[in-house]
This record gives C-alpha cells, sequence and structure tokens, in this order.
C-alpha cells in the first residue's frame, strides 16, 4: 500500500501516526542516524488505512510490539520546514503503558527491527527536556484522559491548542 505523503504545490502532506510508549517514568524514542533529534515511534498512514490499524502495524514492524492497545491523547496540524522542503503534517498521537515484565522494558538502546539507522532509547520524563525532540508538542504530553487538539505553525510561528 503506499504512504499517505504528497506534494502538492509547495508542501509536502504527510499523515502519520505515532506513539508515547511509557514505562516506569520512562518514555520510548528513535534517533535516526543523520540527525541530531529524537521522536516518538511510528510512521506514514497507508491510503485506506485508519489511524488504529496504522499505529498498530508501525509498532508490529518497528518494535514486533503485538499486544497493546493504543489510546488516543492528541491530533496535531504542523507546519515546518524540513531540509529545505515545506511541510504540512497531520500527526494523531498514541498512548501505550507497557508493563515491567514487557520484553522491551528490559532493553536500553537497540535497533529498530524495520530501520537499521534508527536506534530506539528509553528516556526518563524529567529528562526530556535534555533533548531535542520532535515534534516539540512531547515535552508537554501526558497520559491524557480527553483527546487534544494542536495547531503548530513554525513557519508562520503561529501555535493553538494544548
Amino acid at each position: 500500500m503506499k504512504d499517505v505523503s504528497v506534494m502538492i504545490e509547495d508542501f509536502k502532506f504527510n499523515f502519520r501516526v505515532c506513539a508515547l510508549i511509557e514505562n516506569n517514568g520512562r518514555y520510548l524514542l528513535e534517533k535516526s542516524t543523520g540527525t541530531d533529534f529524537l521522536n516518538m515511534p511510528g510512521g506514514r498512514v497507508h491510503a485506506g488505512e485508519n489511524t488504529l490499524n496504522a499505529i498498530k502495524r508501525e509498532l508490529k514492524e518497528e518494535l514486533v510490539l503485538n499486544d497493546v492497545c493504543p489510546k488516543l491523547i492528541k491530533v496535531s496540524e504542523q507546519f515546518f520546514n524540513f531540509n529545505n522542503t515545506n511541510y504540512h503534517e497531520l500527526n494523531f498521537v498514541y498512548y501505550i503503558k507497557l508493563k515491567n515484565s514487557h520484553e522491551l522494558c528490559k532493553k536500553d538502546n537497540f535497533v529498530n527491527i524495520d530501520n537499521q539507522n534508527e536506534t530506539m532509547v528509553w528516556i526518563k520524563k524529567n529528562k526530556l527536556k535534555n533533548y531535542k525532540i520532535l515534534p516539540e508538542f512531547i515535552y508537554s504530553l501526558k497520559n491524557a484522559k480527553t483527546i487534544s487538539h494542536l495547531i503548530f505553525d513554525k513557519i508562520n510561528n503561529l501555535s493553538f491548542g494544548k
């Protein structure tokens, strides 16, 4: 299936999902080779795929994570420039809390199964501010009881929502 990622005039539109994976006061993040930032595991939604199936597929591909019940906590619209390309990105963020007994919780740094150029790392919540993490709204994410909506326009320096 095709990823929902297309150039429209001067913007590249991406439809994405990602997961805020928590265990024992830590978040699981990924670092791609050649970048100076961390981000949440996930990827693009395929054409004809809903976001819940997309996050389950991405986590299975990247982490062999099958036994989870993702909970939608945020919908974000982001406008930014990366590598001289303007992006318009729609992102659905899901929350997953792993039990201490889960196999992933026993690892420190490990390679993403689907992409050998990505390293997965556990970062303590109280240490997040010491790292550059994109999207930046991760610094304020919590195990939300309701879904929130955020518009983050870095191109025009505008931000709306929580």
